[in-house]
């Protein structure tokens, strides 16, 4: 059994590490706040090092100053916890009671929790006790049907993403943030000097402050072998590594399992298939659906994948001249889906494509579309015919392109919705 002391030890000097971290404040701190009331076991997931161990620093300093002694944090990568199980679960909280005595609400973090096998089954014992549970893993099946019999009803999943624009301008110069700056000539040029970084290097904290394509590399080596190889015990690692880099160097774009298949040469369609579904539990990239009203139609037609971070797709693909246009896009579908929208991509018959769908419910909200070269009048012409072919056949109003700098509103023809042109910065930075 784990000694008393060394857990005593590592409760105290966890806290008290917490208390003197200079932890930037995120906009994902207000959406986790206001689940501190309910009873439900909070699961923070999302891609590795994305900052959810932050994220639990941020709100867990809030907590220390109204109680301290309530507050228990622990993080499961820690090597000297590498040989605690399941069974060590409760010795470590009799451990914390006597080390703190708490009295009222007692909230536990437990980080990266996915290392210790059957840590659902002691939570749920717990959480009827009233215990307040924030667990955080770098796996999508944290949660998954291997833990949902346990915790059914139980539990509620918060995604963390990588920094968003505006958060990484914050890291950078918060003053930016302020709006009149966004109307200021120097103010706006810095602005976007940052995107221009922000979509090379990403928003993984760590490499906020310089380009290190190397670490980039190691956090998607250490995504592959450790979420993924381990876990699974994948026979074809190598075909693992191609697949994600293929998939990494051709986001934006359409594929198919069929076509991965012919790419990946003679590895079933069955190998393709969990091994993608592995990248999207890893949370390294997403899968976009094409949009229909028949389900039917809509899982015939080919998907588009995006990665969760452009830096770490930068530093692992195998970039080409055209890639900034899908780099665009790729921002935008990572920034549509942290705002919490359901998101499809469209295309008709005469291969008219409209980037994101918008849903939301029955209806379909918004139609958008991502442009760099927007000011190429057959690029112009192209992306509006196929926007208002898209709203005439989902019966949507609003219509957006995103661009490099060109900003305006244009009706053609009185009878046709407005199109609405906007900066990909400006569309990044103001709240709509």
């Amino acid at each position: 059994m784990i000694d008393k002391n060394i857990i005593k030890g590592i409760v105290i000097e966890w806290l008290e590490e917490i208390k003197k971290k200079r932890v930037m404040p995120r906009d994902a701190g207000v959406g986790l706040k206001r689940y501190i009331e309910y009873k439900h076991v909070v699961a923070l997931t999302g891609m590795r090092r994305s900052g959810k161990t932050y994220l639990m620093f941020q709100f867990i300093q809030g907590l220390l100053k109204e109680n301290p002694n309530n507050v228990f944090y622990i993080n499961f990568e820690d090597e000297r916890l590498s040989f605690v199980d399941v069974m060590d679960m409760g010795f470590i909280y009799e451990t914390f009671l006597e080390l703190r005595n708490p009295t009222g609400q007692i909230y536990f973090f437990l980080d990266e929790v996915q290392h210790i096998k059957g840590w659902e089954k002691w939570v749920s014992r717990m959480y009827e006790k009233g215990l307040k549970f924030f667990v955080s893993g770098s796996n999508a099946s944290l949660l998954n049907s291997e833990y949902s019999s346990v915790l059914t009803g139980r539990h509620i999943s918060f995604r963390v993403f990588p920094l968003s624009f505006k958060e990484f301008i914050r890291f950078k110069s918060e003053e930016l943030l302020r709006e009149e700056s966004l109307y200021l000539p120097d103010k706006r040029a810095k602005i976007k000097m940052h995107l221009e970084e922000f979509i090379s290097n990403g928003g993984l904290p760590e490499v906020v402050y310089e380009d290190r394509k190397d670490i980039l590399q190691q956090y998607f080596n250490d995504i592959l072998v450790r979420d993924i190889i381990f876990r699974y015990r994948l026979k074809f690692k190598e075909t693992l590594k191609t697949l994600a880099i293929y998939l990494l160097t051709n986001t934006s774009s359409l594929t198919s399992l069929y076509s991965l298949k012919r790419a990946m040469g003679e590895r079933s369609i069955n190998t393709i298939k969990s091994y993608l579904s592995y990248l999207e539990e890893s949370f390294l990239l997403f899968r976009l659906p094409f949009f229909s009203f028949s389900v039917k139609r809509q899982m015939l037609n080919p998907f588009k994948v995006y990665a969760t971070d452009t830096g770490l797709r930068n530093a692992v693909s195998f970039q080409v001249s055209s890639d900034y246009g899908k780099l665009y896009e790729n921002v935008v579908a990572v920034e549509l889906k942290r705002r919490g929208k359901e998101i499809y991509y469209w295309r008709d018959y005469e291969q008219r494509e409209v980037d994101f769908v918008v849903k939301e419910g029955l209806d379909v909200t918004r139609l958008i579309q991502v442009c760099y070269n927007i000011e190429d009048p057959k690029v112009n012409k192209r992306e509006v015919k196929a926007l208002l072919k898209a709203s005439s056949e989902l019966r949507c109003q609003d219509l957006l392109i995103i661009t490099k700098d060109y900003e305006a509103v244009e009706k053609d023809k009185k009878e046709l919705p407005p199109v609405k042109f906007t900066p990909l910065w400006k569309w990044l930075c103001l709240p709509e």
